[in-house]
């Protein structure tokens, strides 16, 4: 049986408002905690704590007919009664009793959560927030001046300002921003006209030729050479360069032969399949 509930003080005629399909078990929990003094209901616990229980009476005050929604019901009831004087209730919401609340009377306050327990908010969230835009305690407001200056002073990451400058990140730190960072599709970059400008007046200045006028040693250029086999032969080169040499082809050609793994169709080398090493 669907049913909307009171637990009331006799002595001042206060009460909390809730709901349950299954009386007996939900006034047994709430003795349970109450007793305990782990209620999650602040205004409750600290009643039953002063008063004691035997100044407090479980009461059906309506019976919700099947079909109907027990939550509406509740809803009903916490929109009429709570904010006053004479109801202890603090939650808005009867499928979700602390949303909306200032942050220092939830009950997990100051409390550190699980990351099934953060999963688990962040869903329901999202599904409450896509549910109506309208529920999502931004909607139609805008951040003041000194809100929006204090997050771009928050922002500037750059330089010798930027939280890890100078440090080395391990490679366990690269493997998991790494793995992170596979697969997903990054925005797409939208420069402003004074942004275009500034790039351009930096390629200009040589800002960006940073290796202008500088060679790559031996030891670099065997690091960064890829080793490349002709199929056909079997012969092996240390280098792409080396390849083109041998052969006398365009780098394109041996690039796109390397990229398709298909034979070369025309000119003197018809019929050669390269591969990388």
């Amino acid at each position: 049986m669907q049913i909307v509930y009171k637990i009331r003080n006799v002595v001042n005629d206060k009460f909390y408002v809730g709901s349950t399909v299954r009386q007996r078990n939900r006034f047994r929990d709430h003795v349970r905690l109450l007793q305990k003094g782990k209620h999650h209901c602040p205004h409750l616990q600290a009643a039953w704590t002063k008063y004691g229980s035997d100044c407090f009476k479980f009461e059906v005050v309506e019976v919700v007919p099947d079909g109907e929604s027990l939550q509406a019901a509740e809803d009903r009831w916490l929109d009429e009664h709570r904010g006053q004087e004479y109801c202890y209730n603090l939650g808005r919401h009867s499928d979700a009793p602390w949303r909306g609340i200032p942050k220092e009377q939830h009950p997990g306050f100051g409390r550190a959560k699980t990351p099934e327990a953060k999963a688990t908010i962040s869903a329901t969230l999202k599904a409450y927030y896509a549910a109506d835009p309208a529920n999502h305690p931004r909607r139609g407001k805008k951040h003041t001046p000194e809100a929006l200056a204090k997050m771009a002073q928050k922002t500037v990451h750059r330089g010798e300002a930027h939280y890890r400058f100078g440090k080395t990140l391990s490679d366990e730190v690269k493997a998991k921003i790494s793995a992170t960072q596979k697969g997903v599709k990054k925005g797409p970059r939208t420069l402003t006209e004074e942004g275009r400008a500034r790039i351009k007046a930096a390629a200009a200045a040589g800002h960006y030729a940073s290796f202008k006028g500088k060679q790559h040693t031996l030891e670099a250029r065997l690091k960064m050479s890829k080793g490349v086999v002709e199929n056909t032969s079997g012969r092996e080169f240390d280098s792409l360069t080396a390849a083109l040499q041998h052969y006398g082809l365009l780098m394109p050609t041996l690039r796109r032969a390397l990229k398709t793994g298909k034979p070369l169709s025309k000119g003197p080398h018809a019929g050669l399949a390269f591969s990388y090493k």
